[in-house]
């Protein structure tokens, strides 16, 4: 008799990006994201000037602007894999960094994952 595979089920998206950047940024990083929650419509985005902006594994997102989650995404990877440090503070104890270099890599990153 043959021994049948269990079929797996694909886990429950809970992160509040869609599954096709989820799926594509932990692909492109070899590290699960499933921590991530994201927060529309948030006001706290524009308190530091931004779209959006990535803390730990929440990320901000303003109205209308989650065209910016495949970039802050990549920024999530960045500070687990813990090459992210904060260069100030904001106000409401915002950590924030500024590399340029970083950046860079969140947008081509951000650019190679399917959104």
């Amino acid at each position: 008799m043959k021994k049948q595979s269990k079929l797996t089920k694909p886990k429950n998206n809970k992160t509040g990006l869609p599954d096709n950047l989820k799926s594509g940024i932990e692909n492109l990083s070899g590290m699960s994201i499933d921590a991530v929650n994201v927060q529309r419509n948030f006001f706290k985005p524009a308190q530091l000037q931004a779209h959006a902006y990535a803390q730990g594994t929440d990320i901000h997102v303003a109205s209308g602007q989650e065209k910016h989650l495949p970039h802050e995404a990549w920024h999530v990877v960045q500070q687990k894999q813990g090459r992210v440090k904060p260069a100030m503070q904001m106000k409401d104890k915002v950590d924030v960094n500024d590399d340029i270099e970083l950046k860079k890599e969140a947008d081509e990153a951000g650019q190679n994952a399917p959104s």
